[in-house]
């Protein structure tokens, strides 16, 4: 796999960039160095969001977990098109969510999915919820209290504020991702 170093902010202006420019690589992954103990691979190769990719990057966190014990995907969207987490272990899918495609969830909810969903006096799953109900709107509208970023921290680590392990954001790489079989 061809990869090159690069800084930080340019990482992140790279991936924006592959987000929404139809004439970069979709495949482009940036990879950081370790941040409390997690190695992050960045990019929307990995996006839950898009459906036609949903079963294989499941399958791939999956495998991962499989092999490393514990594997993670997010999706924060600043621009309100969504969020979507799926997190694995031991080879078994924990909880996958995507706020734009609840009929693709799995798994039950936990931590501070759990709670807000108890907060708000879900018994339940959302992805159960008739979609136009009040209780759906309500919960809908938690998803600032329930980002993936909030997610992502409570269960390993939030990447927009997280410091590399090293103490230094060195390290970067750009690389593509092979493509999905």
């Amino acid at each position: 796999m061809d990869a090159r170093e690069t800084t930080w902010a340019d990482g992140v202006e790279l991936i924006d960039e592959v987000a929404h420019d139809e004439e970069e690589p979709f495949s482009t992954v940036v990879v950081t160095p370790t941040m409390q103990g997690w190695t992050l691979v960045v990019g929307p190769y990995f996006g839950l969001s898009y459906p036609q990719q949903t079963v294989h990057v499941t399958d791939l966190c999956r495998k991962l977990s499989a092999h490393f014990g514990k594997a993670q995907l997010f999706f924060h969207s600043e621009q309100n098109d969504g969020e979507a987490w799926l997190i694995a272990e031991r080879g078994r899918i924990l909880r996958r969510w995507i706020s734009e495609n609840p009929e693709l969830a799995l798994g039950e909810p936990f931590g501070v999915e759990r709670r807000l969903l108890d907060a708000y006096g879900i018994t339940g799953k959302p992805e159960d919820l008739a979609p136009d109900s009040d209780l759906a709107g309500d919960w809908a509208a938690t998803w600032g209290d329930c980002w993936a970023t909030t997610v992502a921290e409570e269960n390993s680590v939030d990447p927009t504020k997280a410091a590399a392990d090293t103490g230094s954001i060195s390290g970067m790489l750009v690389a593509v991702a092979p493509p999905f079989e």
